[in-house]
């Protein structure tokens, strides 16, 4: 029942049209500028452990909270995926899955450094997310999604990525 909590304390989120989660292009005058990073996606400057995403749910591979993964995706034609995603995939796409696990309560954040359309997945139903944003200004996160989440995995669904490989980042709570 935890979850069932978790997903109602994000009923908000129905206002947020569904394609803001798609984020716009970099900004091409950031190169050779520093980021300053805030203190909740400093995990983004380690160095990203590569991860072959699950074609199907089953064998999705787990990410850690708090390290970057180098997620490798395969051609949308390969993959079966627990929900469909509402944005209909584009002609040459690419999708996976992969599994986190929170130990506590908490916002979550998913941050992405190139266009994909995200779900979170519970017991087979797609969670809905608080909210959506860009990431830093130069940081190359291209987008940020927030979810309240209970204790628990989660099933993390990538679709309509137009590149076969995305870093992903899951952010715990801070404090």
């Amino acid at each position: 029942m935890r979850r069932a909590a978790a997903i109602g304390t994000v009923v908000m989120a129905l206002a947020v049209p569904a394609w803001a989660q798609m984020a716009g292009p970099a900004d091409p005058s950031c190169k050779g500028v520093a980021v300053e990073w805030p203190a909740d996606l400093k995990g983004w400057g380690l160095t990203a452990v590569p991860v072959m995403a699950a074609t199907t749910p089953a064998a999705a591979p787990p990410l850690t909270p708090g390290t970057p993964a180098r997620v490798t995706l395969a051609a949308k034609e390969g993959v079966t995926l627990a929900v469909a995603p509402p944005k209909p995939a584009g002609e040459k796409t690419y999708a996976g899955t992969v599994a986190f696990t929170v130990p506590a309560d908490g916002p979550y954040r998913i941050a992405l450094d190139g266009g994909a359309w995200i779900d979170v997945v519970a017991d087979g139903k797609p969670l809905l997310s608080t909210s959506h944003k860009h990431g830093p200004n130069c940081s190359g996160i291209r987008k940020v999604v927030d979810f309240g989440l209970a204790a628990g995995t989660y099933q993390l669904q990538l679709s309509n990525s137009p590149a076969a490989t995305i870093t992903v980042l899951v952010v715990p709570p801070q404090g």
